[in-house]
């Protein structure tokens, strides 16, 4: 599966891939998602994992602590 092409949603609801623009909901960091690791994770799973890789942010964050912003 191409890393590009995973898709995961965010709290809620809304779906998120990379290049979508978000912030992190406990601190209310914004960036830009650079990478979601699925690493054959069923889409269940990917959403409760640490996989989602944010530019200029340190560390992994869960789909389900950031929120979508704008349509991308």
């Amino acid at each position: 599966m191409n890393p590009e092409s995973v898709m995961t949603y965010d709290r809620n609801r809304n779906a998120i891939k990379v290049g979508s623009r978000v912030m992190v909901s406990g601190t209310g960091e914004i960036g830009v998602i650079t990478a979601i690791h699925a690493d054959n994770l069923p889409s269940a799973q990917i959403r409760r994992a640490k996989c989602v890789d944010i530019t200029d942010l340190n560390g992994r964050y869960v789909p389900t602590e950031l929120i979508r912003l704008g349509m991308n």
